[in-house]
């Protein structure tokens, strides 16, 4: 079994579009993960049509934070400006938009797609991939509160890095208080808040997931 699953995840390395294949929900990365447009307004506008898809749950997309403080939608740590192989975390937003064009995408602001988003009826997952500063750490848990349907979800590994154990109680406190749900990848029924309080429960947190690496 666990050379298959070599076999499957390298294949999929080589030929992202197969990941589409094997995709329990086809609203990954806004619709269009395995393409050039995964994650971008672009991808999602192409991809309406697959709401009425049986394999459709939900609209998901990755988050993470600019040097300046600005949420935007892009999955990878890492991105290629001006031939150099550079971490997000470590360039304002003008710097990541230029990034994208160089790729041929634009990168959108979580706000920019929550206003695309918002019209629509369909559920959302919003998947942080790193948040820095306790501004966006607010913001996010804002921008979600009183939507229906919307939650947010994280790796543990994600999750212990973008709400540190030193503060974290802060954030529970706040999505509590706005009815934010912030799940596991994987495992929806496993609040990150609510199971990392105890050993018992960072124990079921803790396997590995295939997605959401």
């Amino acid at each position: 079994m666990q050379r298959i699953m070599n076999d499957l995840f390298r294949d999929i390395i080589r030929r992202p579009q197969l990941a589409v294949m094997y995709m329990r929900n086809l609203g990954h990365r806004l619709g269009a993960s395995g393409t050039k447009l995964e994650n971008t307004i672009q991808g999602l506008k192409d991809s309406l049509k697959i709401v009425s898809d049986s394999k459709f749950k939900y609209w998901e997309f990755d988050v993470r934070e600019s040097l300046d403080g600005i949420l935007f939608v892009f999955h990878d740590d890492y991105i290629f400006l001006n031939g150099e192989r550079i971490n997000t975390c470590l360039l304002q937003m003008s710097q990541i938009i230029l990034a994208g064009k160089e790729i041929g995408i634009e990168i959108p602001t979580l706000n920019q797609v929550i206003t695309e988003l918002e019209k629509r009826v369909e559920p959302v997952m919003i998947e942080i991939k790193e948040l820095i500063s306790d501004h966006c750490r607010a913001e996010i848990i804002d921008l979600v509160s009183g939507r229906e349907g919307w939650k947010l979800m994280a790796t543990p590994e994600r999750f212990n890095d973008s709400f540190p154990f030193e503060s974290r109680n802060r954030w529970r406190e706040l999505a509590s208080q706005k009815e934010v749900k912030l799940v596991r990848v994987g495992r929806h029924r496993a609040q990150l808040f609510r199971f990392s309080d105890s050993a018992l429960g960072r124990l079921y947190l803790y396997p590995r997931w295939f997605f959401g690496i």
